[in-house]
C-alpha cells in the first residue's frame, strides 16, 4: 500500500509541476501592466502577489491600538512614530 500511495502522490506532483510551469509560461507573455491588473508581478524571475495575505496577527497584538502607545509606533514594524 505505501508504494502505491507514494507513487499516486509522485504523479500527483509532477502533474501540478507542469500545470504551474504551462500557466506561468503563458503569463510570461503578458505586458507588466495587465498583470498588475491581475494582481502579479514578477520578482527575480518569480510570479508573486502584489498585496499576499498575511497570516492572522496574536490576539494581544491586534488590541494594541487601544493604549496611547500604540499610536506612537508604527503596527507593523513597531518603529518608533516622530
Amino acid at each position: 500500500m505505501a508504494i502505491v500511495r507514494t507513487t499516486l502522490r509522485l504523479l500527483r506532483t509532477i502533474r501540478t509541476h507542469y500545470a504551474h510551469r504551462r500557466d506561468y509560461a503563458a503569463l510570461r507573455d503578458y505586458d507588466p501592466h495587465l498583470l498588475k491588473d491581475i494582481g502579479l508581478r514578477w520578482e527575480r524571475g518569480t510570479l508573486v502577489a502584489i498585496n499576499p495575505e498575511t497570516k492572522p496577527e496574536a490576539p494581544t497584538r491586534r488590541y494594541k491600538a487601544i493604549t496611547r502607545d500604540a499610536h506612537e509606533t508604527c503596527p507593523h514594524c513597531g518603529r518608533r512614530l516622530t
